[in-house]
């Protein structure tokens, strides 16, 4: 299925998600897959990663079905933009369910809410292979008995990979929130939090032996919005232990507006400046008629339809 692991500090959001696309034996599995999206609401920031489909058979990658549904949807709370997201799953997830092994779908969502802190919510749509029933449910996990600081639980696992981490204990996680508090703290940098969690993705693709979790994935982390020095984060791309040069970007919608796909046009403009002898220290002269015209024809409004 895949390798999902959230975790939280005090001030930051971490999650690492694995690249693997399976085709059950069909033909070679890929690992290029972008099984993660963020989403900037009124209130909120969140992650939005996912175990089980990992792709439709037109080749439909969740993470870009999301973006289509949220997109154009402004002025939305993060639980809004969120209960539009399962309602549209428990529509459109069943039917490409059951063509999948496991039949299961989870939608893990790690976020920071205003005036609430750290909050994680989960998706999870099934369908039994056999009787062909769907039961799905929409959760906002707490720790019970907590009575300071946040109630959302602090590491979740899910999938293949995330079963396997659970099997060795806990030793592991005692190792990564140290790490992270440290972070938290100043004392280390991004990418040392971030070279840990891939390091434990790459120990799930040798130890999980059906090849459902793949040697590459991306790490994703996001501050809080009032956190000092201030808010931000970023992403790094890993193949095995080591940082891919490049990190492409990964599908985010801000309060309606499909940031990926404008910012997708803008980068190839500025590439083929690039690419057609300009310098990188003289003013880029972009055509801004094409410009203007690429950008009218993307898509505005919300696309329900997993495909």
């Amino acid at each position: 299925m895949t390798l999902v692991l959230t975790a939280r500090g005090r001030d930051t959001l971490w999650l690492v998600v694995d690249r693997r696309l399976s085709f059950g034996g069909s033909r070679p599995p890929i690992d290029d897959a972008m099984k993660v999206m963020d989403l900037d609401t009124l209130d909120g920031r969140g992650l939005l990663a996912y175990a089980g489909l990992g792709a439709t058979a037109r080749g439909t990658q969740p993470s870009a079905w999301m973006s289509a549904v949220l997109r154009g949807r402004g002025g939305l709370m993060l639980e809004q933009a969120l209960d539009i997201l399962s309602d549209a799953a428990t529509r459109e997830l069943p039917r490409h369910l059951v063509r999948t092994p496991a039949g299961a779908h989870t939608i893990l969502i790690p976020a920071f809410v205003q005036g609430v802190g750290a909050r994680l919510y989960a998706i999870d749509n099934i369908v039994d292979p056999k009787t062909k029933e769907h039961r799905y449910r929409y959760t906002r996990h707490e720790r019970p008995g907590v009575v300071r600081g946040s109630r959302a639980p602090s590491v979740v696992v899910a999938g293949t990979g995330g079963v396997y981490l659970q099997s060795r204990g806990e030793a592991w996680v005692r190792s990564l929130f140290h790490l992270i508090n440290a972070h938290d703290q100043g004392k280390v940098s991004d990418l040392l939090v971030a070279d840990q969690l891939a390091a434990l993705s790459y120990e799930a693709h040798h130890a999980v032996r059906d090849g459902s979790v793949g040697p590459r994935c991306i790490v994703v982390w996001r501050r809080r919005p009032d956190a000092r020095p201030g808010p931000g984060g970023g992403h790094q791309a890993y193949t095995g232990l080591g940082r891919d040069a490049n990190s492409e970007g990964i599908p985010t919608i801000s309060n309606g507006f499909d940031v990926s796909a404008i910012t997708g046009i803008m980068m190839k403009q500025i590439l083929d400046q690039f690419a057609g002898g300009s310098s990188p220290q003289v003013a880029l002269d972009l055509d801004t008629d094409e410009l203007n015209r690429l950008l009218g024809e993307l898509p505005e409004g919300p696309d329900e339809k997993l495909r």
